[in-house]
């Protein structure tokens, strides 16, 4: 029986689908991005309209259950596991390889904060997941503070780091 159903929910086909990998789906709007920040095609646009979507994405993501997942037998012992990743997986993923490739880009690194004030705003108060958001920003600031050459557009990368700590101090310290 537990074989039967399990035959039933498993798939294996040739190609990664969006509908059963949103890692996947997730990699395809990177890499319009990041391909778009090339200096071939040299587009911020484009980079930022895949940040927007992945911010909708990220969204969903963060008020959801995450996590590699084990499926038990009918004894209650775990018979299936299945890896995933967790929130941070997702949120260092993008903000990693945007933050490789528009780190120099003000409109881009303003665009991956506001993604994840996006995120800090549809958390729950007090989740755990503020935190992850909050080295993100880090990091991305440690980006933009490397790759920025001009000092105003840094300004604006600080200030817009430091309002969204300013939120995210906010949402951690109310109560559930």
């Amino acid at each position: 029986p537990f074989e039967a159903a399990l035959d039933a929910d498993v798939r294996i086909g040739f190609e990664r689908t969006i509908e059963q990998d949103i890692a996947f789906g997730i990699r395809q709007q990177i890499d319009i991005g990041c391909k778009a920040l090339s200096p071939a095609i040299n587009d911020p646009y484009t980079a930022v309209q895949a940040i927007d979507h992945l911010a909708v994405v990220c969204c969903d993501l963060a008020v959801r259950p995450l996590g590699t997942k084990i499926i038990t037998g009918p004894a209650g012992r775990g018979r299936v596991v299945i890896p995933e990743n967790n929130f941070a997986d997702y949120i260092f993923f993008i903000g990693g390889l945007f933050g490789r490739y528009g780190s120099s880009d003000l409109v881009v690194m303003l665009a991956l904060l506001r993604l994840f004030e996006t995120v800090v705003e549809v958390l729950p108060p007090g989740s755990a997941r503020l935190a992850v958001i909050e080295r993100a920003a880090v990091e991305a600031l440690a980006d933009a503070e490397r790759s920025i050459p001009r000092p105003p557009s840094l300004q604006r990368v600080r200030a817009a780091v430091k309002s969204l700590r300013i939120k995210i101090n906010a949402r951690s310290e109310l109560k559930p």
